[in-house]
C-alpha cells in the first residue's frame, strides 16, 4: 500500500511538472510569435540615435524613393534603377539617371509596393550630366514628394550642404531590393560635375536622390569609383559619385 501510494506521488508530482513546463512553453511561443510579427511604419520606424532634424530627414528620402524599370524598345531586357520622386507646379515626375533609360517612355515605370505609375513623357535626359526627368501619368498614392524648389538648397545652403564631412543620406533599390538607406559623408570633389561621397552603392543604387541632413536634396548617385591595379580593375563601392542638383536644368519644370 505504501508503495502504491509512493507511486501514485509521483505520478501526481510527475504530471504537475509537465503541465507547468507545457504552460511555460506555450506563452513563450505566444510571446516570440509577437515578437517575430511586429507592426510598424518602414518610414518612420527610425533610430532614436538621430536628432529630430536628422530623422525628418531620413522620412523624407525614404517617403520619395521609387524604384525605376525602363524597358528595351525590342523588349530584349530591361534596366532597373532608383529614383526621387517629386512634384513642381502640382505636377509629378522622377528624377532618376540617364544611364538606365534605355527605351521609349510607355517602356517606363516608377514603382513602389507593387504599384506602378506609367512615363507620360520624357521632360529631358540629359546624358552628358547623367540625370533624367521623367513626367508620370499621374500622382504617386503613399509617397511624399520632394518638392522643387522648396525642398533644393537655398542660398548659403548651398555652400553647406556640399561642405566636405557634411552627412548625407540617401534611399534605393540596389539589386531591385528596398528600399534601404544608407549614410555617408561628401569627401571631395570632381570639379563642377561630381561630388564623391563615402558611403556605399551597388547596381540598381543609379539614380538614388541623396540629401543632407537638413532635409535638401543635393543630388542623385551616378556611379561608383573603379580604380585600377596591376592586375585588374579594382571597384570601390564606398567611393559613390554624386551628381549635383546645381547640374540639372530645373527650368523645364519650373517654367
Amino acid at each position: 500500500m505504501i508503495r502504491f501510494l509512493k507511486w501514485v506521488k509521483i505520478l501526481f508530482w510527475s504530471t504537475v511538472a509537465v503541465t507547468m513546463i507545457g504552460s511555460l512553453l506555450f506563452v513563450s511561443i505566444l510571446h516570440n510569435k509577437s515578437l517575430n510579427a511586429p507592426t510598424f511604419s518602414h518610414e518612420h520606424n527610425i533610430s532614436n540615435e538621430y536628432s529630430a532634424t536628422y530623422k525628418k530627414a531620413i522620412e523624407k528620402s525614404r517617403n520619395s524613393a521609387v524604384l525605376v524599370r525602363s524597358g528595351d524598345l525590342f523588349f530584349r531586357g530591361h534596366a532597373s534603377l532608383s529614383g526621387t520622386y517629386f512634384v513642381a507646379k502640382n505636377e509629378p515626375y522622377i528624377i532618376t539617371s540617364a544611364h538606365g533609360i534605355i527605351g521609349p517612355c510607355f517602356l517606363v515605370t516608377a514603382i513602389y509596393e507593387q504599384n506602378q505609375y506609367d512615363c507620360e513623357e520624357y521632360v529631358l535626359i540629359d546624358r552628358q550630366n547623367d540625370y533624367a526627368i521623367v513626367k508620370l501619368a499621374e500622382k504617386m498614392a503613399n509617397r511624399e514628394p520632394m518638392r522643387v524648389p522648396q525642398d533644393l538648397p537655398q542660398g548659403n545652403q548651398w555652400r553647406a550642404s556640399y561642405s566636405i564631412l557634411n552627412k548625407i543620406i540617401y534611399t534605393g533599390y540596389p539589386n531591385t531590393i528596398g528600399p534601404l538607406t544608407l549614410n555617408g559623408n561628401v569627401i571631395g570633389y570632381e570639379g563642377e560635375d561630381y561630388l564623391y561621397i563615402f558611403s556605399y552603392a551597388y547596381g540598381g543604387a543609379s539614380g538614388s536622390g541623396v540629401y543632407a541632413t537638413n532635409g535638401k536634396y543635393i543630388g542623385l548617385v551616378a556611379a561608383i569609383d573603379i580604380g585600377q591595379t596591376m592586375y585588374s580593375a579594382d571597384v570601390l563601392e564606398n567611393v559613390v559619385l554624386v551628381v549635383p542638383v546645381f547640374k540639372v536644368d530645373w527650368s523645364v519644370v519650373l517654367n
